[in-house]
């Protein structure tokens, strides 16, 4: 059974079923739960006696005003799952169509630094003045992880000592967004500087502490602090901030960043796109191709020599993908 959720309605066995059927497979399955429960509740409003029914489906991926695209794609691939389960189990069931999903093409794009501004704002972190904060220390190495790695701001913040392997030169992030857990390589440039920042700030510790760890209040860095600090960084840059409805710049675009260099230096490498996106996919921590295709267009603006390439590629499938994308959202 569930640690959290007990289903009552007239679909409480499949429901369970599928749930324990997935973590006996090793999936987490939190956020998939908490979206259970939402159905279970909503099903006894239906009738259910022949099954999932086309009404209640539509009812539980019927679109929120408030909510982005991503969230009724969730779903939609949630309540596809669960009939296919109950199908499988000779219920009847209700597919839904992914057609269904209300496309959102929306103005806000990410704003992708070149590689001047990753320069300048570098520079602009090594030549903070020291300060018992130690900021002077933190934000030169946390910038290039940043960067170097394409982490999302929690997941840096919230890496432990032992979540840092100098010897293999990873990086283990756990219990990341959609329930992911990963290794990402870190260059010996970013070795250099967490070694660094290592025998500055921790001359003794246990594994179980965090790695940037402030000398302040509880000791974790607030990604809130982080991202304002960033910002004074880009002014001394003379990068200016758009705000984040107008797509930044601010600190979760060096993750939009690092994707875009990332797939433009496997393209001129000559890595096949089929190896490139499911490769950058695992290591970007996305739930879906989908996800890490709408960087293609990006790559195609930062780097225009590689438009032809990627429409003679994508142009039939993707041909007005249009990218959204919010602070940790992907």
């Amino acid at each position: 059974m569930s640690m959290n959720k007990e289903f009552t309605g007239p679909l409480a066995k499949y429901l369970q079923g599928l749930l324990d059927e997935k973590r006996s497979l090793g999936f987490k399955y939190r956020e998939q739960e908490r979206l259970l429960g939402v159905l279970d509740k909503m099903s006894i409003s239906f009738d259910c006696s022949d099954g999932l029914s086309k009404e209640l489906c539509l009812e539980f991926v019927k679109k929120d005003p408030n909510w982005h695209q991503a969230t009724q794609e969730n779903r939609v691939a949630l309540i596809r799952v669960l009939a296919e389960y109950m199908i499988r189990n000779d219920v009847p069931a209700y597919m839904l169509d992914f057609s269904i999903v209300t496309r959102q093409y929306e103005d806000f794009k990410p704003y992708i630094f070149n590689h001047d501004e990753i320069h300048d704002i570098f520079c602009a972190a090594d030549n903070i003045k020291p300060h018992a904060s130690k900021s002077h220390i933190f934000y030169p190495t946390l910038l290039r992880v940043q960067y170097g790695c394409g982490l999302r701001i929690s997941e840096t913040l919230n890496l432990t000592m032992k979540d840092v392997d100098f010897e293999k030169q990873l990086l283990h992030v756990k219990n990341a967004k959609n329930n992911k857990d990963r290794e990402i390589p870190f260059s010996d440039s970013v070795a250099e500087y967490l070694q660094w920042y290592k025998r500055k700030t921790h001359p003794v510790y246990n594994d179980t502490d965090l790695f940037f760890r402030s000398n302040r209040g509880s000791g974790h860095y607030e990604k809130t602090a982080v991202n304002h600090y960033f910002h004074d960084i880009l002014f001394k840059c003379g990068i200016t901030s758009g705000g984040r409805k107008f797509g930044g710049p601010h600190l979760h675009n060096l993750r939009h960043t690092f994707c875009v260099h990332s797939m433009n230096n496997m393209f001129h490498n000559g890595i096949p796109h089929e190896v490139a996106l499911p490769l950058l996919m695992t290591y970007m921590g996305h739930a879906t191709l989908s996800e890490t295709g709408k960087y293609l267009k990006l790559t195609a603006e930062a780097f225009p020599d590689l438009i032809d390439q990627i429409n003679k590629i994508y142009g039939s499938i993707m041909p007005d993908l249009e990218v959204k994308t919010e602070y940790e959202d992907d």
